[in-house]
C-alpha cells in the first residue's frame, strides 16, 4: 500500500514539475508563446524595411540596437528570451512555420493598407532625424527652344555636412521629345577635401511625361567632406534644341542632431592628416597670442617707466 501512495506521489511530483518547466504546447519556462512572437517578429521586420528605406543600414550596429530593444521592451521581454525563444521554435521547424505564414499575412495586409491609403505610420526614427533644405538656387526653371542650354548644375559647400549625412534630392521635371538632348541623366555627388568623389546617376526621359524623381544618398566614407553638387539636365550629347521644364526641387540633409560630435571625433581618426592640420592651427593660433601678450606687456612695461 504505502508503495504504491509512494508512486502516486512520484508521478503527481513528476507532473507538477513538468507543468512548471512546459506549457501546454510544450514551450519550456521563458519561451515566448505563438502571439508574443509573432508580435515581435513582425514589428522587427518593419524596423528593417524602415531600415533599408531610411538607409540606416549604413550606421553602426549600436546605433540601430535601440530600436530593436524598443520592442522587446514593448512586450516586456528581454534579449535573453527572445533568443531563447529563437532557438525553441527552430528547433520545432512546424510550429515556426505556422508563426512565419502569419508574419507573412500580416506584412502583405500592411502593403496592401499603405497602397489604398489606409495606413499612414509614424515612424519613430524619424523623431531621431533633422531635414534641413539646403538648395541654395531658383527651384524653378523652364526652358524652350529659344533658351540657352543649361544643365542646371550646382555646387553646395560645406555648411556642416559629414559621414552619416543623408542627401535627398527632389524635383518634378518634364522634358519633351523634341528636347535634343542624348541619354539624359541627373547627377548627385559628394565631394570630399582629399579629392574623392561618390557620384549617383539616374536616368530621365524625353517623353513628354512630368515625373517625379527622388535621389537619396548617404554620406558613407569617412572623410571630410568639401562640397555637395550635380546637374539635374545632365546629358551625353546637345544638338541645339531645348525644351525641358522643371519645377520644385528641394535637397534635403538628413542627419541626426545629437550624433553629430561623436561622428566628427569618427572622421577626424580616420584622417591622420586633418588631425595634423587641427594641431598645427592650434599651435598657430597660440603663437599669435603669445606675441599680441608679450606686445601688451612690453606697452605696459613703457608707460610704467
Amino acid at each position: 500500500m504505502k508503495s504504491l501512495q509512494s508512486k502516486i506521489l512520484f508521478f503527481i511530483f513528476a507532473g507538477v514539475l513538468t507543468l512548471t518547466f512546459f506549457s501546454c504546447d510544450g514551450r519550456p519556462k521563458g519561451v515566448l508563446n505563438k502571439n508574443d512572437m509573432t508580435n515581435i517578429l513582425f514589428e522587427m521586420h518593419k524596423l528593417d524595411g524602415s531600415f533599408v528605406a531610411k538607409n540606416i543600414y549604413y550606421n553602426s550596429g549600436d546605433e540601430k540596437e535601440r530600436y530593436y530593444k524598443s520592442i522587446l521592451d514593448k512586450y516586456n521581454t528581454t534579449q535573453a528570451d527572445f533568443d531563447s525563444s529563437l532557438i525553441w521554435y527552430s528547433k520545432n521547424p512546424k510550429k515556426f512555420e505556422k508563426i512565419y505564414e502569419t508574419v507573412y499575412e500580416q506584412l502583405n495586409q500592411l502593403d496592401e493598407d499603405v497602397k489604398k491609403g489606409k495606413y499612414h505610420p509614424i515612424d519613430s526614427i524619424e523623431f531621431f532625424k533633422v531635414k534641413t533644405n539646403i538648395w541654395n538656387k531658383a527651384t524653378k526653371y523652364e526652358f524652350t527652344k529659344d533658351s540657352t542650354r543649361n544643365k542646371i548644375n550646382f555646387e553646395i559647400t560645406n555648411i556642416g555636412f559629414l559621414y552619416g549625412d543623408i542627401y535627398i534630392l527632389k524635383f518634378l521635371q518634364r522634358i519633351a521629345p523634341e528636347d535634343s538632348c542624348d541619354n539624359q541623366y541627373i547627377r548627385l555627388q559628394i565631394n570630399y577635401k582629399n579629392g574623392r568623389v561618390d557620384s549617383l546617376i539616374q536616368k530621365t526621359y524625353n517623353d513628354s511625361l512630368l515625373r517625379r524623381y527622388t535621389i537619396q544618398f548617404p554620406a558613407k566614407r569617412k572623410l571630410e567632406i568639401k562640397s555637395i553638387s550635380g546637374e539635374l539636365l545632365g546629358s551625353k550629347a546637345y544638338k541645339g534644341k531645348f525644351n525641358a521644364f522643371t519645377d520644385s526641387i528641394t535637397l534635403i540633409r538628413q542627419y541626426q542632431s545629437n550624433m553629430q560630435d561623436s561622428l566628427r571625433k569618427v572622421v577626424l581618426k580616420a584622417n591622420p592628416v586633418i588631425r595634423k592640420e587641427n594641431d598645427k592651427a592650434k599651435i598657430d593660433s597660440l603663437k599669435k597670442i603669445k606675441k599680441v601678450s608679450k606686445k601688451l606687456i612690453e606697452k605696459v612695461e613703457k608707460k610704467l617707466e
